[in-house]
């Protein structure tokens, strides 16, 4: 399967003419809108707000100023060759781009691979607590920007206005995470590496060891999608997870693993104080510094922990919305799990991320408890009570 689908892209690959922006793929229509898309280096703000600690004895003005002097190659590759980045990506995964602009912002630190909304790349190194691990470079810093970009191009199917993808965005592969997110966007990155880069060079991208250390989900990704699911602009990604049933063994198969009982503790679950036990989110938030909205606890073995939110998690804002008190909380959350899902932007130890709280399947492994994903439960009218019950 995957000679007879290499064969095909290296013989489109091959039939290539011109260069740079105007570059034309004979399998691709290029009719489609594409944002405009900048490089900006000189974000001094947000370099030194994603790391402040790491900035209390560190100039982020000039590790901004290291960035602005070795980024030409990154800057050339976009001058070059970003339109045409934005075009496949658009025509392999069947999905619009819903901005009209953003900014890649490049950094040169930053505590992962980097963020798709927004959408930072570290050019320098990537800080894993008192370690910094070198960023990658080359093809390896390409395929990067690429698969950041399909991230951010798949999660904008959360896009209330967007009714076309509903089956899109609310499908469980489409939630955030190593095992299903991630490896639907290095799907999308590699299709479109295959064809700005050749298919060779992103191989060896892909197979280095940088990528073998930083891309959990390779194992379920080579075994299920690298092979299996073929795009084409008339058999997109979109198409290819619209098809796949939500209680398929793929869905189950990409679940994040959770927390299991300790070895030796028997018995009903401990009552976790302030958490109802009937409650569905099972998460508690106390009023922090500002007036911010702090996760003061939560149940490991409930919906929220399932979803990504942890114990010290700032609030930040619901569905893009601000939240300044328990009250918008509550509805802004149960606004958003009644349309499928609530994105929630948070802070962890200092740097922005974010969880989408929506309604999945989770068997309890130690009471053989499923909980359904309707809503039926769910209140119009939501109360401060009512959120203290999920």
């Amino acid at each position: 399967m995957r000679a007879i689908l290499i064969s095909t892209l290296l013989t489109a690959f091959l039939t290539t003419a011109a260069t740079g922006q105007e570059t034309y793929y004979s399998i691709f229509s290029y009719r489609y809108f594409i944002p405009k898309v900048r490089i900006n280096d000189r974000s001094v703000d947000l370099q030194e707000n994603v790391l402040r600690e790491f900035y209390r004895e560190r100039s982020a003005s000039r590790d901004m100023r290291w960035v602005s002097e070795n980024d030409s190659v990154l800057v050339a590759f976009w001058q070059q060759k970003g339109d045409t980045v934005l075009h496949i990506l658009r025509e392999y995964s069947g999905i619009e781009w819903h901005e009209s602009e953003f900014d890649i912002h490049l950094v040169r630190y930053f505590p992962s691979l980097g963020s798709s909304d927004p959408l930072i790349i570290p050019a320098g190194g990537i800080t894993r607590s008192s370690v910094i691990e070198a960023a990658p470079e080359g093809n390896r810093m390409l395929l990067n920007i690429v698969f950041q970009l399909a991230k951010r191009m798949i999660s904008q199917g959360y896009q209330p206005e967007d009714s076309l993808y509903l089956s899109v965005a609310y499908h469980p592969l489409v939630r955030h995470g190593p095992y299903r997110l991630d490896n639907l966007a290095m799907l999308l990155a590699m299709y479109t590496c295959w064809n700005m880069l050749g298919i060779d060079s992103t191989q060896d991208a892909y197979e280095s060891a940088f990528w073998r250390n930083n891309f959990r989900g390779r194992e379920i990704f080579e075994k299920y999608f690298l092979d299996s699911w073929v795009l084409t602009p008339d058999r997109t990604l979109a198409d290819w997870i619209a098809a796949e049933p939500p209680n398929s063994q793929l869905v189950t198969v990409t679940r994040t693993p959770r927390r299991r009982r300790p070895i030796g503790q028997s018995g009903p679950r401990t009552f976790i104080e302030d958490i109802p036990l009937k409650g569905r989110l099972g998460f508690s938030v106390r009023t922090g510094d500002g007036g911010r909205m702090v996760v003061d606890k939560i149940d490991v073995y409930r919906l929220a922990y399932a979803c990504g939110l942890r114990t010290d998690d700032v609030i930040r804002r619901v569905d893009g919305r601000v939240v300044r008190n328990h009250k918008q909380l509550v509805e802004y959350t149960l606004a958003g799990l009644e349309r499928g899902g609530a994105t929630v932007e948070i802070v962890r130890e200092g740097n922005p991320s974010e969880v989408v709280l929506q309604p999945i399947l989770l068997m309890d492994e130690f009471e053989d408890e499923i909980i359904p994903p309707g809503l039926d439960s769910l209140q119009q009218d939501s109360t401060e009570q009512d959120f203290e019950e999920y």
